[in-house]
């Protein structure tokens, strides 16, 4: 695999980013400051390692992405869900070499939010093999039947008597619906009008 930019530069940039997203709070705010981070040509320098980029102060760094003073830091004695956010997201850019834009495409700081429980607490490494599933990988059986179905998630969920979260986490690959019990597959074919076997996932 190559790599974005020197190994040297990794750390600074992880902390560069993780302290620039700490500035906001939410999905919906990270999503837009990700979305100032590309438009503004800043995720681009420092997608290639640009030292100015990546050594830059993150107060300096907001400023240059949203053409806004950042927010007062409050004080607090974890790291929040916002920085680790940056954080990962810097590290993925990093090792698999793919641009910021592309990867925001199917993992963007809401969807990396949400997996915050139980990720934050694992290595890098469990990061990178759940980011890999949903960045490379396309969609599963599930969805697909799914959306041929014309359904949504939460329809689909009151139709077979599964959790919205389920079939949530199933879709996403954080659940293993080759495990999932019978009775749960039987409901969703049921209501997909499928196979229980269609619903399965290829291991590679």
């Amino acid at each position: 695999m190559i790599r974005a930019y020197n190994e040297l530069y990794v750390d600074d940039a992880m902390n560069t980013l993780a302290e620039t997203f700490d500035f906001v709070r939410g999905g919906r705010q990270a999503d837009m400051l990700f979305h100032d981070f590309i438009e503004s040509g800043a995720a681009e320098q420092f997608g290639r390692g640009n030292p100015r980029y990546v050594n830059m102060p993150p107060q300096v760094l907001f400023e240059e992405i949203t053409r806004e003073r950042p927010p007062r830091k409050h004080a607090q004695l974890e790291k929040s869900p916002e920085y680790w956010c940056g954080f990962v997201l810097a590290y993925y850019q990093w090792l698999t070499g793919l641009g910021f834009e592309q990867i925001g495409r199917r993992l963007p700081p809401s969807r990396i939010l949400a997996m915050y429980h139980p990720l934050h607490e694992a290595g890098l490494d469990k990061f990178v093999d759940v980011a890999n599933g949903i960045v490379f990988h396309k969609e599963t059986n599930l969805a697909r039947y799914r959306k041929n179905a014309n359904l949504s998630q939460r329809e689909l969920a009151r139709l077979c008597g599964v959790s919205l979260r389920s079939i949530q986490l199933y879709e996403q690959r954080r659940l293993d619906i080759n495990m999932a019990p019978a009775v749960k597959l039987l409901q969703i074919s049921r209501a997909l009008g499928c196979e229980i076997e269609d619903l399965f996932e290829c291991k590679e």
